[in-house]
């Protein structure tokens, strides 16, 4: 069963950061590079945010579950990892609330932000965010290899939980 949970785990992890990482990383210079207006951009990546928004829910559950599996073997590191799984999770909050404000400044039919400085202000959160997400994702991964590596050593010399 573990096995089986470590690769959907790593799995939807690994679509998750992944994304968000090629997103913010590469999408979102290039349609600011190729777009007269940057701010223009929001009109393209709206829909792909919210959908990568919720692959991070979905990640966020099984990185729970991974804490709570981790923490019967290794207590402090499932700490450690449940407190970032709350720090994502949290941020992944803000992201849906920061998001609806930018959906409201946005007029879809018209292909126009409507507000300028309430987007620009809900686009500078919204990085914030996810800055936030990224590293804590980043940590949680870090913390997730040292402590499945831990949890294999121990069951196979069998001296008990770290």
């Amino acid at each position: 069963m573990i096995p089986c949970f470590r690769i959907l785990f790593l799995l939807v992890f690994s679509l998750y950061w992944g994304g968000l990482t090629f997103y913010t990383g590469f999408v979102v210079r290039v349609a600011h590079d190729v777009l007269n207006d940057p701010m223009d951009g929001g009109l393209i990546t709206q829909r792909v945010t919210l959908l990568i928004q919720w692959l991070g829910v979905v990640c966020v559950l099984l990185m729970a579950v991974n804490g709570l599996m981790v923490m019967r073997n290794a207590p402090k590191l499932g700490i450690s990892l449940m407190v970032c799984a709350i720090i994502l999770g949290g941020s992944l909050v803000g992201l849906f609330i920061v998001h609806g404000h930018l959906d409201a400044v946005i007029d879809v039919e018209a292909s126009e932000i409507i507000d300028r400085d309430a987007f620009t202000i809900g686009h500078r959160r919204y990085n914030q965010l996810t800055t936030i997400q990224w590293l804590a994702t980043l940590t949680y991964l870090l913390v997730t290899v040292f402590a499945w590596r831990r949890i294999d050593a121990t069951s196979v010399t069998g001296n008990g939980a770290q």
